[in-house]
């Protein structure tokens, strides 16, 4: 397919003109994402011997941000409000914590602690007689829940999560969303509660980076020099590597900060495959696994980075279902760049734009709330044509780093949804994103195939995958259900 004139020009002459002004969106958080204030001096090396001897425990501490990030979620939520709401708001706010509302809303506190859990226990113990989880089996790469015992009958509802403001953010906001979206017989139960529901909330972030975090992942499992880390839907690159590249099972690796795949040797190199699912890399965390990946390899020889992530299509239906490659990148339109050497747009050199059919502006946001009907409207008038939360920071992480230039980037974003300027289109919201995952292995595959191929990991493409599909929206939701009833009678 050509590219996409209309739109790389209209986002060029949009980063062009950044050192004048930029979208107005509304009112912004005043936070850009990154908590670079909240890392230290020493260096990254010795930081992340701490943290894998377990010195860190002892030394960490943790940074109240409760009033900056709950103003802000009030802020998102009031703006979805006022500028017409796409996302479900119901539904973004109970499908997490509405089968807890009710421990919720008798607790005294309600505490989130972005950082590593070990760090975030030896912070409690003293103030709890005990700390007993939630739900059973809780997956450490997602949000944990706990409550905080003490000696009488009061208790604190704590929530454990990735150190990331994104992560915060979100969560303080599905909790406010919980609180506005109670049924009568319980607000009338919480009255007093909910009043001052806000006031119970408190946000404390550790200081420990999840760069940090993530270095030590690599050094504790002699993670090192690879050639080659792809970023996403790792099931499918494995299943690709051994099936169609005949290379033996990876060495794998998992904690609460990194889900990975380690192959010492896969046709004479050595590839990283890193989940981005759930919460371990979320939004300005990708970043920062980016930066641990460069603290780990030889400066002279970077490797090459592959991502593939999900996104909204800008009202643009069609592009449902397709995997398109972006081109160039802004974060939020803000102007505050997100570190020290860091820029708000960028053109990318993206050689995955040889290997997907649709060439994308793209635009990455902290939460899916500041998406409403009036933002979705000025995006477009901008040429923008996708939404997601990581990829800014990916190109973000290499264009701010010493190896700008020398990384060989294939960028992709499968589109999962279309953000619509009309709310009541919802056939493809977000809710259906999961459908259109499960809908679209042929897809990554084929796209998969063909990056590896050019990457050297598999010798030749193999074909297998099926032809992309198109999606019309008449035909859409019946073919996904049909999908998934087939897969589910399968398993």
């Amino acid at each position: 397919m050509k590219f996409r004139v209309a739109a790389f020009f209209s986002a060029l002459a949009v980063i062009l003109s950044l050192s004048c002004s930029f979208l107005d969106v509304g009112r912004r958080p005043s936070d850009s994402g990154r908590a670079t204030s909240d890392r230290s001096d020493y260096p990254a090396g010795d930081r992340a011997k701490e943290i894998f001897n377990g010195d860190q425990e002892r030394r960490a501490s943790f940074r109240d941000r409760t009033e900056e990030v709950v103003r802000d979620a009030e802020i998102l939520i009031e703006d979805n409000q006022e500028q017409g709401a796409v996302l479900d708001q119901h539904w973004y706010g109970l499908k997490y914590f509405g089968k807890h509302r009710e421990l919720i809303l008798g607790a005294e506190k309600i505490k989130f602690f972005g950082g590593l859990e070990k760090v975030v226990r030896k912070q409690l113990e003293d103030q709890y007689a005990r700390i007993d989880p939630v739900e059973e089996n809780q997956d450490p790469g997602d949000i944990r829940l706990f409550v905080g015992a003490g000696e009488n009958s009061r208790y604190d509802f704590i929530v454990i999560g990735q150190n990331g403001r994104e992560v915060a953010l979100k969560t303080i906001i599905r909790l406010l969303y919980l609180a506005r979206f109670v049924d009568g017989q319980t607000r009338q139960k919480y009255r007093e509660k909910l009043e001052s529901f806000n006031k119970s909330l408190q946000v404390l972030m550790s200081s420990i980076s999840p760069r940090e975090e993530f270095i030590a992942f690599f050094n504790k499992h002699r993670i090192s020099n690879p050639d080659a880390v792809l970023i996403g839907f790792r099931g499918d690159i494995r299943s690709l590597i051994s099936e169609d590249g005949g290379i033996s099972d990876p060495e794998s690796y998992a904690d609460e900060s990194l889900r990975v795949n380690w192959y010492p040797d896969a046709n004479g190199k050595k590839v990283l495959l890193v989940s981005i699912d759930k919460n371990r890399i979320f939004a300005s965390r990708s970043g920062e696994v980016i930066e641990a990946i460069f603290a780990v390899s030889d400066s002279r020889s970077p490797p090459s980075i592959t991502f593939l992530g999900t996104a909204g299509a800008i009202d643009a239906r069609e592009m449902v279902g397709r995997i398109v490659a972006p081109v160039s990148g802004i974060n939020n339109g803000s102007l505050r760049a997100d570190r020290s050497q860091g820029a708000v747009a960028h053109i990318i050199r993206n050689r995955a734009a040889d290997e997907a059919a649709i060439k994308s502006a793209n635009v990455s946001v902290e939460s899916v709330v500041v998406e409403t009907t009036a933002w979705v409207r000025k995006m477009k008038a901008h040429g923008l044509d996708t939404v997601d939360q990581e990829l800014f920071h990916v190109v973000n992480a290499i264009n701010s780093s010493a190896n700008a230039g020398k990384v060989e980037l294939f960028a992709a974003l499968l589109v999962t949804d279309n953000v619509s300027s009309n709310a009541g289109e919802t056939d493809m919201s977000l809710e259906h994103a999961e459908e259109t995952i499960v809908a679209t292995s042929g897809v990554r595959r084929e796209f998969f195939a063909k990056v590896l191929t050019t990457l050297g990991i598999l010798k030749k493409e193999t074909g297998r995958a099926p032809p992309r599909r198109s999606w019309s929206p008449e035909t859409r939701s019946a073919a996904l259900r049909g999908q998934m009833a087939r897969l589910s009678a399968g398993n």
